[in-house]
């Protein structure tokens, strides 16, 4: 086992040599010499609110008065150019993809910051949604990645004291590949946070992809009863809810933006 870290190390430097000797692709269309093209970049649009396209954090269809819905945005739709650039570099193999996706998200930061503030006054926390402990020690842990460049966003957008926090974490046996229904019973215990936060702090949640919202929904329950009030969420991505009949995204954004808007 002490030998796995080295490895992943060497294979890492080994990737990194390969894109210095072989030439570069979009890693969603196959275009050669850029990370990502312009065309797959451009699906990485406007911020568009997508609570209602996921179980979890929208509006509860049977008891409306159990929870507020969770503000969310997504700027694409997980399926495509996005999906591919996306597996892509939460892998490990391609990450020369972390400039254009942090700066897709970096720019969506003035969309979001015209979100409903607390009134109580100090900074706002962005906070990343938890991930696994190998995939931290693998230096893949992106959605931190995703959260450092909407904070700078917010700053510069803002005028706001903003501090990147990352103090979620999975309790032990919640797993991230729990069914739909298992996470919907289990989504109050399946993560906590390390410590109290400042008492009515603004809190902005940071993911990569939304499927159902579990994981955000979880996330957010922590933050609050840790003492922080939650505004939001922002992801890349969104999965495209069933019946959708979206396949592929070929056209610049059209598509995504279309089906984003459906729930507004």
């Amino acid at each position: 086992m002490a030998g796995a870290p080295r490895q992943g190390e060497a294979a890492a430097v080994l990737r990194a040599l390969g894109r210095l000797v072989l030439p570069q692709e979009c890693a969603g269309c196959g275009r050669p010499d850029r990370a990502l093209c312009r065309r797959c970049t451009a699906l990485l649009g406007e911020p568009q609110r997508c609570e209602e396209l996921t179980q979890h954090l929208g509006t509860p269809e049977y008891a409306p008065h159990q929870r507020p819905p969770l503000p969310t945005w997504a700027l694409a739709v997980y399926a495509g150019p996005v999906r591919h650039a996306v597996l892509a570099w939460k892998s490990g193999g391609r990450p020369d993809l972390a400039a254009p996706l942090t700066a897709a998200v970096e720019r969506a930061a003035g969309a979001v910051a015209q979100i409903e503030w607390p009134t109580t006054e100090g900074r706002v926390l962005v906070v990343p949604a938890p991930s696994g402990a190998a995939r931290r020690r693998a230096g893949r842990f992106v959605v931190g990645e995703l959260a450092d460049a909407l904070g700078r966003g917010l700053a510069a957008t803002t005028g706001r004291e903003v501090a990147v926090v990352d103090p979620l974490r999975r309790r032990e046996g919640s797993g991230h590949l729990l069914g739909a229904a298992a996470r919907s019973r289990d989504r109050a215990r399946a993560v906590r946070c390390r410590g109290r936060l400042p008492e009515g702090c603004a809190c902005l949640l940071v993911d990569d992809v939304v499927t159902t919202g579990a994981t955000l929904a979880a996330s957010a329950d922590a933050l609050r009863a840790a003492g922080g009030v939650v505004v939001g969420a922002v992801a890349l991505a969104v999965t495209a809810p069933p019946g959708s009949g979206v396949i592929d995204l070929s056209g610049p954004g059209k598509e995504t933006q279309r089906i984003l808007r459906e729930v507004d």
